[in-house]
């Protein structure tokens, strides 16, 4: 008995101690081996390389040709192993805890973003092993114009060719800490077309930044919005400019050199301390400029005659939320043709929303049938018969098509006999004219009213003042100043006596 008991023991214990031993082994060769990319079925094999980091698909999302590691609160990029061995069309490490940049592996990706990381620092030909990158954003960094040396971005060589970031054609630098650019800066993306340096303190637009700027020739769209900019440089070197941002900075008129981009289409210049716009201070002439916007403007307060007249091919203008714009002239977009005649712009969208003004005149836009987007909101619209038109024609034949159930929201705020009234609702009425000097004809019943009640209470109160008056009282009257004296009169004694 007790030699059986002896012998299910040492089965037993051996089972286990076997299992252990499997075990062990099992999980060195995990740490120790990577898989291959061979097929089901064939062995792994054997490396001495062992990964600090897990792979980059088992810490980043990845799906189909988009890898996604942003937020994961990463301090170094992924060795070149990890890297998955596919074309990769967008990476993302947005939102982690680079500080110092190294130089990428040779991987080949489309676009790159480190946006939003504590980035102060990047090593010389950091992009360089980089293949067919398009598109890089560094954004929201921490980066100066002295770390953005042009060696940063600097390509490959060989004794035969010089190969630059040739297909880098987007590049956005906006909220760093740039103050000036190196006048090489570009020297290693000459095909760059979009720049965006928004949110950086520029404050103005050196020499050296000036010159990096002009080494662009292909470039198509440039963000110098929220720079603290108070004057442009110049930009007859933009051959191809198409879009400009220059919002958010501190122009106090629009600037002159804009005229020298014969090409620009787009141009921004919203929440700029911009007061008045007329023929002393016009835009200058922009031949193919199709899109203005001037949003947010706490300080414009005219739109006069020939502000845009240097505009011929304008299509889309917004004037929004301007609190201080009352009126806009009627030739404001008007510009003189050599005839002797006006010739206006061929508008498509107009959207005056959000403003203080009281009249829209009827020559402001030559073809009102021509607008597809007419959006006429929050105005303080009066209606009298100088706003006949907009309320007459416009509303009821225009705007019903573009604004639906929204139209019952435009409502008038002068007179006071309509305000309140919305504007379709008065599209079939004849409207007044309000009186010159401020008079209000509304009040004048209660006025009259007033001045008959006014003139019955007088008419007794002078009568009364009167008879008093003709008696004696108040010491005045036909009485003369015998009367007057003998008021004062006191009568001797009888007694004789003196």
């Amino acid at each position: 008995m007790d030699y059986w008991l002896s012998v299910i023991f040492i089965l037993v214990f051996s089972t286990v101690n076997c299992q252990e031993v499997t075990n062990t082994h099992v999980a060195a060769y995990t740490l120790t081996t990577i898989p291959s990319n061979s097929k089901n079925g064939e062995k792994l094999e054997k490396t001495t390389d062992v990964p600090k980091v897990p792979y980059m698909c088992t810490v980043c999302s990845c799906t189909d040709e988009i890898i996604d590691c942003g937020n994961r609160r990463l301090t170094k990029l992924f060795e070149n192993y990890q890297w998955p061995n596919k074309t990769i069309k967008e990476v993302s490490f947005k939102k982690n805890l680079f500080v110092h940049l190294t130089t990428f592996p040779r991987v080949e990706i489309w676009k790159l973003t480190l946006q939003a990381n504590r980035i102060v620092k990047i090593d010389n030909r950091a992009f360089k092993p980089l293949i067919n990158l398009t598109e890089l954003d560094l954004s929201y960094n921490q980066l100066t114009g002295e770390v953005l040396s042009p060696s940063v971005f600097e390509g490959k060589f060989s004794d035969t060719a010089y190969e630059p970031l040739s297909k880098l054609v987007v590049l956005n630098l906006a909220h760093n800490m740039i103050k000036s650019l190196h006048q090489d800066f570009f020297e290693h993306m000459p095909n760059l077309k979009t720049l965006n340096v928004s949110g950086n303190s520029f404050s103005t637009i050196d020499n050296r930044t000036t010159v990096a700027l002009s080494s662009l020739p292909f470039l198509e769209e440039l963000d110098l919005s929220y720079c603290s900019l108070k004057t442009i440089s110049d930009f007859s070197s933009f051959k191809n400019l198409k879009m400009l941002d220059l919002s958010g900075n501190r122009l106090t008129t629009p600037p002159v050199v804009l005229g020298k981009a014969l090409n620009l289409q787009i141009l921004y210049l919203d929440e700029n301390p911009i007061q008045i716009i007329n023929y002393m201070h016009p835009f200058p002439r922009m031949p193919k400029l199709k899109e203005l916007s001037l949003c947010c403007m706490p300080h414009l307060t005219i739109v006069g005659k020939g502000a845009f007249s240097g505009l011929p091919v304008l299509e889309h203008l917004r004037v929004q939320n301007c609190p201080k714009l009352e009126s806009i002239d009627e030739y404001a977009l008007a510009s003189q043709s050599p005839s002797g005649g006006l010739l206006h712009p061929p508008m498509k969208k107009l959207d005056l929303s959000d403003n203080a003004l009281r009249y829209l005149p009827q020559l402001f836009v030559a073809r009102w049938d021509w607008l597809e987007e007419l959006n006429l909101m929050n105005n303080k619209w009066s209606c009298d018969c100088d706003n006949q038109y907009l309320i007459s024609t416009i509303v009821p034949k225009y705007l019903t098509k573009m604004m639906d159930d929204s139209i019952s929201l435009l409502t008038c705020a002068t007179p006071p006999e309509h305000a309140g009234k919305t504007l379709m609702s008065l599209s079939n009425r004849t409207l007044r004219c309000l009186d010159l000097n401020g008079a209000r004809p509304e009040k004048d019943a209660t006025i009259l009213i007033g001045m008959l009640l006014g003139l019955l209470l007088a008419i007794p109160v002078c009568l009364t003042i009167f008879v008093f008056w003709r008696r004696g009282f108040f010491f005045c009257g036909p009485q003369g100043p015998a009367s007057f004296s003998r008021a004062f009169y006191k009568r001797a004694p009888d007694n004789g006596e003196l």
